[in-house]
């Protein structure tokens, strides 16, 4: 039995009848194994002593359980933190490749003279190619290349 991580001796004591002739010529004879970490029972005290060790053992596993969980917890939140920053990290990375995307289709498609018509030009012109530029990128920049 623990009382406050003390380490304790149960004394059981069958004739209670002698229990209280030995209490009755010395009634500090409790406490003094109480002193020594010795719990002295009864048969009407056994049952309630060991419900009530049982109920505190009980506690403490509670306890320990709690105190786990909330470690486990925190490393948990630990680790969900980094998953954000993370995430969010790539979210940025994902962002700035649409743009750098969105730029470089730009400097193909738009304006005078944008990538797109000038080399189709020179396919027109007698360039020897043996593949065609996709016709959807075509119309976008000869519309683009005609404002």
């Amino acid at each position: 039995m623990t009382l406050n991580h003390r380490d304790f001796v149960l004394l059981f004591i069958p004739i209670e009848p002698a229990f209280a002739i030995a209490i009755n010529e010395d009634n500090s004879l409790y406490n003094k194994a109480f002193e020594r970490n010795i719990v002295i029972v009864t048969p009407s005290t056994l049952l309630a002593t060991l419900r009530t060790i049982d109920s505190m053992w009980n506690n403490e596993k509670q306890q320990q359980n709690a105190i786990e969980i909330a470690r486990q917890a925190g490393a948990l939140y630990d680790k969900f933190e980094g998953l954000v920053q993370d995430l969010t990290g790539v979210g940025k990375k994902i962002d700035d490749a649409k743009k750098d995307y969105s730029s470089a289709m730009n400097k193909l498609v738009e304006g005078r003279g944008n990538l797109i018509t000038s080399v189709e030009k020179l396919k027109k012109m007698g360039a020897k190619a043996k593949k065609a530029l996709p016709e959807k990128i075509l119309k976008r920049a000869q519309e683009d290349d005609n404002l």
